[in-house]
């Protein structure tokens, strides 16, 4: 019984999925599009708020859907914007690039350890 019920909450969370996953990877280009703003220049203040927006919203959310380490990327995201002007600009292309990647997989890959290094 218990086994079905696990079974039914994974089905319900895998349809959340589905239908955020649009947004959640709206997000995803959100932070692309300021890694290149910062890659090229200063970013505005509005693009500066969107990105910590969209890094905020996708902290919270992807451990719900079983990307922890995706969750866990985008706080570090996170982090790094609330560093303010002085943020490592490196690092940051590193993460948002390194969350793209989590985020191609599925919800159970996400978890396991990785076998490649890049």
């Amino acid at each position: 019984m218990a086994r079905q019920k696990s079974d039914e909450v994974r089905s319900a969370l895998e349809k959340v999925w589905l239908n955020s996953r649009p947004a959640t990877l709206g997000r995803v280009a959100t932070l692309e599009r300021f890694a290149e703003n910062l890659r090229s220049g200063t970013p505005d203040q509005l693009s500066w708020e969107n990105a910590l927006s969209a890094a905020h919203r996708l902290s919270g959310s992807l451990g719900m859907f079983g990307f922890n380490d995706a969750s866990s990327c985008a706080a570090k995201i996170e982090a790094l914007l609330g560093d303010g002007p002085t943020l490592d600009i490196a690092a940051m292309l590193s993460l948002v690039e390194r969350l793209r990647m989590l985020l191609e997989g599925t919800p159970e890959s996400s978890g396991k350890p990785e076998r490649h290094h890049s």
